[in-house]
């Protein structure tokens, strides 16, 4: 579980229908097309109070020395060569492994991976996940104690003790770069280091503020749906997303020649049953989010125009690196709208809207 990715790397959005098993799962997909409501969202929602909520701030990181020189670092490892050998993991090797965390023996969302290829002492993860993977072997199972830090972001995991399930698949050691102006000229296409860090500082303090703004909507929406009751979910809508994800588990089980329930215990350490458990508490989560922003919506009878529709699309389709509606189509063959749908985009907007909403009107401490 990458704490927060304190290593800069190229973070597109995901605007696809499945996400990876676990790793992924708290990422929204504003535009997943979930199936109309037979009832208004209220009949599934009470809500809460969801204006003036209390949230801790979230400060966005410095980029400090330190950070400037593993992200300096991880560039160097973006170009080294990787040689697979026979031994125990060192740190500075190069290890691919499957993982699952686990807190008071539960299996935790964003805790799970499959064939993860991770750098030993890159800071990349949780203290003492990557320490705990020095001197395995290829073939090995190990269990590794962590303690998330106690100013982690999530209040959920903040200076909690877990543990994960770790199995290494290969190792590989690493010859690294020079790290010098040719380097960077040659492969990064900057005049010098000197330009190069300047450019990097500034991307990471981007990145670091993208974050904070993330991590805070995070919060206080965790705080919104505290205040919520879900009543009930729509049936159709839960067994389209269990179904969508077992639909495509089964692909990828059938693409490795192999049943869903080997292919779950072999990359993921959970049975099917298991899966099936996980994948319905998902369900429940996403679209118990979706709900409450419905409900939002219908409280505060927010409406678009015709012309703020249109101008949040364009934003909308921006954000995701299209400059106009002719870029979108030349990559997928249709317009934005055509290939999402206009409902879709609608509530993407809207619940934007909600989201700013909430934020705005919280109280941070």
């Amino acid at each position: 579980m990458k704490h927060m990715k304190r290593i800069l790397a190229g973070c597109l959005a995901c605007f696809t229908m499945f996400l990876l098993l676990a790793g992924c799962a708290e990422q929204k997909n504003l535009l997943k097309p979930f199936a109309k409501k037979e009832r208004a969202a209220s009949y599934y929602v009470a809500l809460g109070e969801y204006l003036g909520v209390e949230a801790k701030l979230i400060k966005a990181e410095e980029v400090t020395d330190e950070i400037l020189r593993m992200n300096i670092l991880k560039t160097r490892y973006d170009y080294a060569e990787f040689t697979k050998v026979d031994r125990a993991a060192q740190e500075g090797d190069k290890v691919v492994a499957s993982y699952q965390g686990y807190m008071d023996d539960e299996l935790f969302q964003g805790g799970s991976a499959s064939s993860e290829e991770i750098i030993l002492g890159l800071g990349e993860y949780v203290p003492g996940f990557e320490a705990g993977i020095v001197g395995m072997t290829a073939g090995e199972t190990k269990k590794v104690d962590v303690r998330f830090p106690d100013d982690y972001w999530s209040e959920d995991f903040a200076g909690k003790a877990a543990y994960f399930e770790i199995t290494v698949k290969e190792v590989y050691s690493a010859a690294l770069p020079e790290y010098n102006d040719a380097f960077v000229s040659e492969k990064l296409s900057y005049d010098n280091v000197g330009a190069f860090e300047e450019a990097l500082a500034e991307n990471l303090k981007k990145q670091f503020e993208e974050e904070a703004e993330t991590k805070q909507l995070q919060a206080i929406w965790a705080s919104v749906r505290e205040n919520c009751t879900i009543n009930s979910y729509p049936e159709d809508q839960v067994e389209a997303y269990v179904e969508e994800y077992v639909n495509y588990y089964t692909y990828l089980a059938q693409y490795s020649g192999s049943e869903l329930d080997a292919y779950l215990q072999a990359n993921y350490g959970i049975t099917e049953e298991e899966f099936q458990k996980t994948v319905l508490e998902w369900a429940q989560s996403e679209i118990g989010d979706s709900l409450i922003v419905d409900a939002i919506v219908e409280a505060e009878k927010m409406e678009l125009s015709d012309e703020e529709y249109e101008e949040e699309k364009q934003k909308l389709m921006q954000s995701m690196g299209y400059s106009s509606d002719e870029a979108f189509q030349s990559a997928y063959g249709s317009s934005f709208e055509d290939y999402y749908g206009k409902d879709s985009i609608t509530k993407a907007i809207l619940q934007n809207r909600v989201y700013d909403f909430v934020c705005e009107n919280a109280k941070l401490k």
